[in-house]
Formats: C-alpha cells, sequence, structure tokens
C-alpha cells in the first residue's frame, strides 16, 4: 500500500485511512475464519477421505486470526506514529519564526 502525503490536510486523514485498512483487516480475517477455514466441507460423512483435512482448517483459522491480529495491532501502531509525528512536525513548524531575529520597523 503506498501513502502520498502531499499536505497538512493528508497528514491530518491518515490516522482514518490507517483505522479504516484496520477494519478492512478485521472483515478479512472474519471471512476467511466463517469461510475458508471451515471444517464442514472435509467432514460430510463419517467415512470421508478428506475427513483428515478438516483437522488442519483449525491451524488455518488460527493462522488467519494471528495475521488478522498482527495486521491491525500494525496499523494501529503506524496510526499512533503518525499522530505523534504529525504533532512534532507542526510544533516545529509552528516555531520557526521564533528562530529569526525580529528586524527593527522602518519608518
Amino acid at each position: 500500500m503506498d501513502l502520498l502525503v502531499t499536505d497538512w490536510e493528508d497528514l491530518r486523514r491518515l490516522p482514518g485511512v490507517l483505522d479504516a485498512a484496520a477494519g478492512q483487516a478485521e472483515d478479512i480475517t472474519a471471512h476467511a475464519v466463517q469461510w475458508v477455514a471451515r471444517r464442514d466441507g472435509f467432514e460430510p460423512s463419517p467415512v470421508c477421505l478428506l475427513r483428515p483435512l478438516a483437522e488442519a482448517m483449525d491451524g488455518v483459522r488460527a493462522a488467519f486470526e494471528a495475521a488478522g491480529r498482527t495486521a491491525v495491532a500494525a496499523l494501529a501502531e503506524l496510526g499512533h506514529g503518525v499522530e505523534v509525528a504529525a504533532r512534532e512536525i507542526e510544533a516545529s513548524d509552528a516555531a520557526v519564526p521564533d528562530c529569526f531575529p525580529t528586524l527593527p520597523e522602518v519608518a
């Protein structure tokens, strides 16, 4: 994912964009857990030859859940970092005029 920040408003909106991406990661994880990592497709009957794969779906589910948690946590951490950096950049920007000497007024 590429994020292009070209002005202050982009920087201020970025945490919200990252929150939306985290929501999408949660939705994808929920879909994968509910529909991809299903045991029932491998357990239609007690004599189904695919039945051992049903147990593997527990591992698949756990992997999807772990990946989802990791993605959401990483996006939250990034969003927090963006907020901290934005505050520091804005404070630095606001302090720039204080770095220049005051010139005497010309009459």
